[in-house]
């Protein structure tokens, strides 16, 4: 039986000041904050994981449609940052560096491309937050 929700994370903190344990499937990450921040700088602060979210599913969806259509893509690189404008307005720069014998076409077509990427879609649109306690 599939799980109802695949892309389950489970996240932990324990006594150790910010340092954070990230379960994804058998995966697990560290995510931290910087010294100057008081954490431990074992590993990326939440804004850098969303960011990186976006830059992985913009890279995978870019790479699968050029090996689809079998463009000769050789790299891709997505440069990604974060303006925290206010408080609550913030603005992502993307940058998509394609590496590759690609002609103007399918460099364009490769930028449309980007915004169909699973993660900028959820982004973009309304994120409802349901938060419960547990037990």
């Amino acid at each position: 039986m599939a799980a109802l929700f695949p892309d389950k994370v489970i996240v932990q903190t324990g006594k150790t000041k910010y340092e954070t344990q990230i379960k994804a499937g058998v995966h697990t990450l560290i995510a931290d904050e910087p010294k100057d921040l008081q954490g431990t700088d074992l590993g990326p602060n939440p804004n850098q994981l969303l960011a990186s979210a976006l830059g992985a599913c913009t890279a995978i969806t870019i790479r699968m449609y050029a090996d689809r259509k079998e463009m000769p893509l050789d790299k891709v690189e997505i440069q990604l940052e974060i303006d925290k404008i206010a408080p609550d307005n913030h603005k992502v720069f993307r940058t998509v560096v394609l590496i590759g014998n690609l002609t103007a076409d399918e460099r364009d077509r490769l930028l449309k491309v980007a915004n169909a990427c699973p993660v900028h879609k959820l982004l973009s649109g309304t994120i409802e937050i349901e938060t419960s306690l547990g037990e």
